[in-house]
Parts: C-alpha cells; structure tokens; sequence
C-alpha cells in the first residue's frame, strides 16, 4: 500500500479480510445446512460472497488502517493509536457497516432460496468485517505489533513530540497528514 510505505500492515490486512471470508462462508454453511437442514448452498454462493465480503473488508479496513498510521505519524504509542483510530474512525466504519447489513438482510424475506442464502451470508459477512475485523482485530494486529507494524515505516517510533518539526528525510517519505 503506497499510502502506508509498510511492507508489514498489508500482509496482516490481507489475512484479515481472508478470516472474514471464511468466517462468513463457515457461518453460512452452519446456518443452512448444520441447523437449516439443507444439502448444500448455491453453487454460485461463495463467488458472490467473496465478491461482496472481499471488497467492502477491504474498504473497512483502509478507513480504519489509515486512521491509524495517522495517529501513528502524530507521534502517539502504538495502544493510543489504536484507541484513538477506533473513537475517530469506528463511528464511521460501524455505520457504513450496520447500513449495509440491514440492507442485505431485506433480501432474507425475498421468498426465494438463493436470495435468502445471499442476504444471510453478505449481511454476517459485513457485520463480521466492519465490527470484528476492522474495530477490533486490525486495530489490536496494530497495537500489539507496533512500530514493527510499519516497517520500514516513516520514523514514527523516533517521534516522541507530536508538535516537533520532522525531519527533511520523513518529511520527503510522507504525505501529509490532515489535521484532527
């Protein structure tokens, strides 16, 4: 990811859009056939699931990564910026999230067998991906690996005062940074 300079942060964000998929995918195969009773899903399923789960993780991931190499280049240790990235962007990613999910679920009600089995499985895929991956899972992968999260990073572990004036070597590898 150009925006994060990390080689680290998109391997462990890549892995947790992986989880939610399988989550979602193991989820709704438990739904419907382990307490459903039925003898398998649509064949199509999995495809649509991965297209819709994949993409909107992703999306939910970028907000809340982004908030948090914020709070990191401020100068914040890595707990507090997982902290502060979860008040600022958590709002926004489990509106989006709860929006969207609602609005699959409808499909639930569709009367027919395929929508149903697609409006179960997008709406916990979403859920999983906005509550579990992005506000708590990515934002603690973050906090509990720290500055190692950035490497080779941008010096943030080197910034201890949030006002002081960066050096001309982080100031060329960064961009800046929009004001809280």
């Amino acid at each position: 990811m150009r925006h994060l300079r990390s080689l680290v942060a998109p391997v462990y964000l890549m892995i947790a859009v992986g989880l939610g998929f399988v989550a979602t995918l193991g989820a709704t195969v438990l739904a419907f056939q382990g307490v459903g009773g039925r003898s398998g899903l649509s064949f199509s399923l999995p495809i649509i699931l991965y297209l819709f789960v994949v993409a909107i993780g992703t999306d939910y991931n970028i907000l809340m990564i982004a908030r948090l190499r914020e709070e990191a280049r401020a100068g914040n240790d890595p707990r507090t910026s997982a902290a502060l990235a979860i008040q600022h962007a958590g709002p926004s990613v489990a509106a989006a999230g709860l929006i969207l999910a609602g609005t699959f679920t409808s499909m639930l009600f569709a009367g027919v067998s395929f929508l149903t089995e697609m409006g179960f499985a997008v709406s916990v895929g979403i859920v999983l991906s906005a509550f579990v991956m992005s506000l708590f899972l990515v934002p603690g992968l973050t906090a509990m690996l720290g500055h190692a999260a950035w490497w080779p990073g941008h010096g943030d572990a080197t910034r201890s005062d949030p006002s002081a004036t960066p050096s001309p070597a982080m100031e060329a590898g960064s961009e800046a940074a929009p004001a809280h």
